[in-house]
């Protein structure tokens, strides 16, 4: 994470490489194993971050764009959890493949994937 006496530019580019890291580590972990590498903490530490990096460049005269870039850090990671969320739901899901009308429900898909192929959108 970055250091607070760095200033807010660097410690914005550093959350946007941490963004990246810990995108990268939700899409490419099994579900099992998220909690063995440690996501949830490296996730609270980024949130914790970004929020106290929203609340300093609150205050800078270039602070709309600094706040867009920390938002959009933000929804990089927002969007892997989103997709890790999709995967294990459907997973549930796939425990119970029928609809009540009794038509069967089509497998579930590993939504990473498009998630992975869109990564390239935000950088």
């Amino acid at each position: 994470m970055p250091r607070t006496s760095d200033p807010p530019t660097a410690r914005i580019a550093a959350l946007e490489r941490d963004a990246d890291s810990l995108r990268r580590a939700f899409l490419t972990t099994p579900v099992f194993a998220l909690d063995d590498h440690g996501l949830q903490v490296r996730f609270e530490d980024f949130g914790r971050t970004a929020l106290a990096l929203f609340r300093e460049t609150a205050r800078l005269a270039d602070g709309e764009q600094a706040a867009q870039r920390i938002e959009a850090a933000y929804h990089r990671v927002h969007e892997a959890l989103q997709a890790v969320a999709t995967l294990a739901l459907s997973g549930i899901a796939a425990a119970v493949p029928t609809h009540g009308n009794g038509t069967a429900e089509p497998p579930p898909q590993d939504v990473r994937h498009s998630v992975i192929r869109r990564g390239t959108q935000f950088s």
